[in-house]
């Protein structure tokens, strides 16, 4: 029997406050802490025309800017995770928000496109070990009854964070060359408060919301009965025994496909709407409407997602991942159709339509994804799943997805780039989202509905390795 993590450690709280107010203000904390992750994180997503034009770099830079940072959240999420599973996870999340709060203030400090690299990799590193740790101790304040409606409305947090990292990047920008470093020295502050706050919480028993909620997964007559996850001792083995958990492997090849979708069409979208071939918005209404577009359709998504599988999950075990399939397989031709009309008619409204229900569609999933992966793992275990299905989705679906969609774009303008000097390339970021993007959402919407049926045994898995650490 394994030493990690024990559901009562020494030092540890014994609250029977999880479910009521401190949970709460946990819950609160963690929300702020993800909207200023997501705030941080894409400012210069807002920001990149006016920065790339500064920094004297082309469309392909704002792609490998944005896969490098990818790549260093990528790398930093495994030992992160691994080092959440054997300490207090509220200090390594305070410790990671306050690496990605000086990287974001240093960022105004960019001269060249090296040294901008340089910032968002740092920011990737910090940024790297929220994630893993925050969720599982999400997951121990909430039971597993409700847990997909709280991580849904948590996953909101991250949305109003891109929106208003959009706008700021777009709209301060827009105010004039070199304006933009101040976006990045203003938000960069706050980050260093709520690393205090998150430092100052209470660390939970593992397990602790499902053993006080009373919650016990009995197989029913004729189920089929799972053997229970000894949890290993050793990192290799450890994460070994992860991988052999197919529910967990659904969800991450599943979220492949999906992310590759989510990140280059976030990344590109205010650089489309500014283009002149395209729509022609400035700067500031470019980051405008990305932001709030991606924001209000995303949290609708997200909040449905959250409490139609907790509604289904009671009458389907694999409910959870199947909403999550049907959403992403729904989306595929609402995306496709979005990049028709936009090349058809230039006409914004119309292009609002499509563009609100594929970003619903594609955000159904935040809630029901994440309640799966802490349901299917055992409690002691759960930042290392978070980590390794955060390391292997952002290493083959995220980090390469931006800079692949940059390329692509550049590789179908005939002038070799002048498109997007002269503010043309409005066409060729859409032929390079449209090849990629709707192929992409069919695959993982396949992957989730044909995969949901493994998710019962493996829950029932997890629940009886609780009772033997």
């Amino acid at each position: 029997m394994s030493k990690i993590a024990p559901s009562a450690g020494a030092g540890l709280e014994r609250s029977k406050q999880s479910i009521g107010g401190y949970a709460a203000y946990v819950f609160y904390v963690l929300f702020a802490i993800s909207f200023l992750n997501y705030l941080d994180r894409f400012i210069l997503t807002g920001a990149s025309n006016a920065v790339a034009r500064e920094l004297h770099f082309g469309i392909d830079g704002i792609g490998f800017l944005a896969s490098a940072f990818i790549v260093l959240f990528t790398l930093s999420a495994i030992p992160f995770g691994i080092w959440a599973d054997r300490t207090r996870r509220k200090n390594v999340i305070a410790i990671c928000v306050a690496i990605w709060s000086i990287a974001t203030a240093f960022t105004a400090l960019a001269s060249n496109f090296l040294t901008l690299l340089v910032s968002r990799m740092i920011l990737g590193v910090g940024e790297a070990g929220y994630s893993p740790a925050s969720s599982a101790l999400m997951a121990d304040y909430f039971s597993r009854a409700r847990r997909a409606r709280v991580l849904s409305w948590w996953a909101t947090a991250a949305l109003s964070g891109v929106m208003i990292g959009i706008i700021i990047g777009g709209v301060v920008a827009g105010l004039g060359t070199g304006r933009w470093r101040w976006a990045f020295i203003f938000t960069g502050i706050p980050g260093l408060l709520l690393a205090l706050l998150a430092w100052r919480l209470r660390e939970p028993r593992r397990n602790q919301a499902d053993e006080e909620a009373g919650e016990d997964l009995v197989a029913a007559e004729g189920d089929e009965m799972a053997a229970p996850v000894i949890v290993p001792q050793k990192v290799l083995a450890q994460f070994g025994m992860l991988l052999h958990i197919k529910s967990l492997w659904v969800l991450i090849v599943m979220q492949i496909f999906a992310s590759f979708v989510s990140t280059a069409s976030i990344v590109y979208l205010p650089t489309l709407f500014h283009q002149n071939d395209s729509f022609g918005l400035s700067l500031a209404v470019a980051g405008l409407f990305t932001g709030i577009g991606v924001a209000l359709a995303g949290i609708s998504g997200a909040v449905i997602g959250g409490y139609l599988s907790d509604w289904l999950n009671r009458r389907n075990p694999g409910a959870r991942v199947l909403i999550c399939g049907l959403g992403f397989l729904v989306g595929a031709p609402s995306y496709l159709l979005s990049v028709i009309v936009g090349l058809g008619t230039h006409n914004i409204f119309f292009y609002s339509i499509f563009f609100f229900s594929t970003t619903l569609l594609l955000n159904i999933y935040l809630g029901p994804g994440g309640a799966a992966t802490q349901d299917i793992i055992p409690s002691s275990l759960r930042a290392s799943a978070v980590a390794t299905s955060l390391f292997i989705v952002n290493l083959v679906g995220n980090a390469f997805a931006p800079a692949l969609v940059g390329v692509l774009a550049l590789a179908l303008d005939p002038t070799h780039g002048q498109h997007f000097a002269h503010n043309v390339a409005g066409v060729d970021l859409s032929l390079a989202l449209s090849y990629t993007c709707p192929p992409a959402l069919v695959v993982a919407g396949l992957i989730g509905i044909l995969g949901s049926r493994w998710v019962k045994s493996d829950m029932l898995a997890a629940h009886r390795a609780e009772k033997t650490t």
